[in-house]
């Protein structure tokens, strides 16, 4: 059985958990479209855990049915506002 997930409300760029953790995906939503890069730190810099581009009014749903291990957090860069969640274990 898979853990649970807390979803973590993000808006755009910024971190969205800080500390050891396990990443188990995201659904976010952006009226303009948006570049979104989801980092394993609390910078926009290290491992990339995604990376996509939503078009207008578009939306992205990841499950990461086990998660993955993050060593420090979880940090979000979007170009443009989006709204959603990131899903931590």
């Amino acid at each position: 059985m898979t853990a649970h997930a807390t979803p973590i409300p993000v808006t755009g760029t910024g971190t969205a958990y800080t500390g050891v953790c396990t990443y188990r995906g995201l659904t976010l939503f952006s009226t303009a479209g948006a570049t979104v890069t989801v980092y394993d730190n609390t910078a926009a810099s290290g491992t990339i855990l995604a990376k996509f581009v939503l078009g207008a009014n578009g939306d992205k749903h990841i499950d990461i049915a086990d998660g993955a291990r993050c060593g420090t957090g979880i940090h979000l860069v979007a170009s443009a506002a989006v709204e959603g969640s990131v899903r931590v274990g």
